[in-house]
């Protein structure tokens, strides 16, 4: 459980680096000039552009453009914060079974008395 549990944690530290809070979306959008196709038919509207959705520190929904040239990058971001949640429930789970185990001993240590 020790070694798991400190792997997992590395996990963590490695993921911290970079990991960004937020989804992605792709939306297709009409532009600013009335005589381009883009009006007429929404088959041909600019993009996709991709967006950073999040909350502020206020909680508030915002967004944040990415350029194309660092979609990738922005992908790799959020993925590390889904792997960063989960790396962090698992280790929870371990602490709580830590817990667990050291509330029984004192409990029995106790009883004992």
């Amino acid at each position: 459980m020790a070694r798991s549990r400190a792997a997992l944690l590395r996990r963590l530290a490695r993921l911290a680096a970079f990991a960004v809070p937020g989804t992605l979306v792709q939306v297709f959008l009409r532009c600013g000039t009335a005589s381009c196709a883009c009006h007429r038919d929404p088959a041909r509207r600019h993009g996709p552009h991709v967006y950073l959705k999040f909350r502020d520190p206020a909680g508030r929904a915002t967004g944040l453009y990415v350029p194309r040239a660092h979609a990738p990058e922005a992908r790799r971001a959020v993925g590390a914060w889904r792997a960063l949640w989960d790396t962090s429930v698992a280790v929870g789970q371990l602490n709580r079974q830590a817990l667990r185990a050291r509330l029984r001993r004192r409990k029995d240590a106790a009883a004992g008395r």
